[in-house]
């Protein structure tokens, strides 16, 4: 599941595109993609290990569609027609999940999320001022300052952009822009505590569980708080893995997901649910084994979609009962309606 306004979620399968509703789930559409693309995407383990179909989808102000493919984003107008190539990803396959942001005014921004072991390669983060029609980029990072982008993300209290960046300890940062991506400030920095892979935003806070992989050794991850009045950052609980996932319902309950990447400072080999229903008390309800395949082919992670669902909207990769498959309330696993097409 990728997008998710109330009780309706968008999201994919392969290059399908669907709508989960409370009576129902139909396909609406699909994403052009060449023969072998659409081979690999057939199957679980190939569509994970070659990293095809559809990775992101949000609906712009007004009503067009922006999907990120492996190394493309493509636009559709809120009136229909074809899918077209705006943008080529110059470095990397994609933004990471949370790198893709729309901004009320129709601005869309991402940054760049290439393996860049080396650091060898400048890291970017590109702005369309015309509705994902064009982009220029906006700012970059030296060779050796950061290795990757990991969210752009619009903060709907204070109207203005963050950004974080990692994954060594002083690549690990959060940003805040109030120029549409053109300035960043430099909010915190320097550990494994400004890790994460996205933001969830309230009147008071910003949430994120910290983001160690098996890189960082022994590093606990937890769930912690930024103030907006004070930028005092507050750790809240200490968690078994990785967070990989973030979201809120639209009741206020925020929730965070661990990760299984094999590291040696994860508890178990288990994805874990916590939630919270004031930000201060985190609970760890419920969690699943990592599946049988490589952790190359897909790490065992639990998503959210963007956007304040009214339901919960889980979707599982790489795990047990879960290879590919979302929870979700009154409604039926993805993969029984994909092959009806179109309504």
């Amino acid at each position: 599941m990728l997008q998710c306004e109330g009780d309706t979620c968008l999201g994919a399968h392969g290059y399908a595109l669907v709508r989960i509703e409370p009576n129902g789930l139909s396909v609406l559409d699909q994403v052009p993609a060449n023969f072998g693309e659409r081979l690999l995407a057939r199957w679980r383990v190939t569509r994970q290990a070659f990293r095809v179909g559809v990775h992101n989808w949000i609906v712009l102000p007004n009503g067009d569609w922006v999907i990120v493919c492996k190394r493309r984003i493509l636009k559709r107008s809120a009136t229909g027609g074809e899918f077209r190539v705006v943008e080529r990803i110059k470095r990397g396959n994609k933004p990471a999940f949370h790198g893709l942001a729309a901004c009320p005014d129709g601005t869309v921004l991402y940054g760049e999320y290439a393996m860049n072991l080396d650091r060898s390669l400048p890291i970017a983060v590109y702005r369309s001022d015309d509705r994902a029609e064009t982009f220029i980029k906006v700012h970059e990072f030296d060779p050796g300052d950061v290795r990757h982008i990991h969210f752009v993300q619009w903060d709907p209290f204070d109207e203005c952009l963050w950004m974080g960046t990692g994954d060594a300890d002083k690549e690990c940062r959060l940003y805040r822009s109030v120029d549409q991506g053109v300035s960043w400030e430099v909010v915190g920095e320097g550990s494994q505590l400004w890790r994460t892979i996205g933001l969830v935003f309230t009147r008071d806070y910003l949430y994120w569980g910290t983001d160690a992989g098996s890189d960082a050794g022994t590093t606990p991850n937890c769930i912690v708080r930024l103030a907006r009045s004070t930028s005092d950052i507050e750790k809240l609980v200490e968690v078994q893995g990785p967070c990989h996932g973030i979201g809120m319902l639209a009741d206020g309950t925020l929730m965070v997901s661990t990760g299984v990447e094999g590291g040696r400072n994860e508890a178990d080999g288990r994805a874990h649910l916590w939630v919270s229903g004031d930000g201060t008390i985190w609970s760890d309800v419920a969690s699943w084994r990592k599946d049988r395949w490589s952790k190359l082919v897909q790490f065992g992670v639990l998503h959210f979609p963007h956007g304040r669902m009214g339901s919960l909207f889980l979707t599982g990769l790489g795990v047990l009962t879960m290879g590919e498959t979302t929870i979700l309330t009154n409604s039926n696993p993805i993969e029984e309606v994909v092959s009806k097409g179109p309504d």
